[in-house]
């Protein structure tokens, strides 16, 4: 197995509030796009994904359930220490996590709008829901995918890791195929490119090293606007 990550603070944002960890050992990569005043977002992430390895680790072993418990675990520390610091107020984080649980499966937990995508021979496929206002429109049949990238208001999301005491989290089993490849990313990228786009960046360089690839979607995000920061990982097993 082999995990690497790219990150850019775009061309807009002064810093770069996304995080992101792996253990390739144990099979798991986390990544969290944090939000919040000052330095807070940064806190918030960087919190969520250190709360989520540690509590993976002291598991011992990886499931649905110890996955979703990991990241109740990481609502709580993001919670409490906001609560704790007024400069930290109102803190908190997307979340998403990618998990082998054997040879032919993985799962694959999130609260946000950061999202995971299988890439393979036949293309590029979400395997998340945004947590978002937008998607929530989308899904009721009030707006068009298109219309949604482009609403003034599709960067709000309804979850997030910290915001409360409580959090629900997604979580689903999958099973992987041979040649699969797994990207993580925050919406920093999928905000400037659609998902074909993604695709034809993955068709293009699929057998490139996996640090080419992720330096190519980084950047081609950048490019495009970078209005956000920019966070990919990405997974081969």
């Amino acid at each position: 197995m082999k995990i690497i990550g790219r990150t850019h603070p775009g061309q807009v944002r002064p810093n770069n509030e996304d995080a992101f960890d792996f253990d390739v050992e144990r099979g798991v990569a986390v990544l969290a796009d944090g939000m919040g005043g000052l330095n807070a977002g940064e806190v918030a992430s960087a919190t969520a994904v250190a709360a989520i390895l540690g509590e993976l680790a002291a598991a011992g072993t990886t499931s649905a359930d110890t996955l979703a418990a990991a990241i109740v675990t990481a609502n709580q520390h993001v919670y409490e220490l906001a609560q704790n610091n007024r400069e930290l107020h109102n803190m908190g984080t997307t979340v998403v996590v990618w998990a082998a649980l054997a040879a032919d499966r993985f799962a694959v937990a999130h609260v946000g709008d950061s999202r995971a995508y299988r890439l393979n021979e036949h293309g590029v496929a979400p395997l998340t829901r945004d947590h978002s206002v937008v998607q929530s429109m989308v899904d009721q049949g009030l707006m068009t995918v298109q219309e949604a990238r482009v609403a003034t208001n599709r960067n709000v999301i309804t979850r997030a890791v910290g915001l409360e005491n409580k959090v629900y989290v997604d979580v689903e089993e999958i099973g992987h195929e041979p040649g699969d490849c797994y990207l993580l990313c925050s919406d920093g990228l999928t905000d400037m490119l659609e998902d074909a786009e993604i695709e034809a960046l993955w068709r293009q360089h699929r057998h490139a090293p996996m640090e080419e690839l992720a330096e190519h979607m980084v950047d081609a995000a950048v490019v495009a606007g970078g209005y956000d920061n920019v966070s990919v990982v990405l997974v081969r097993v």
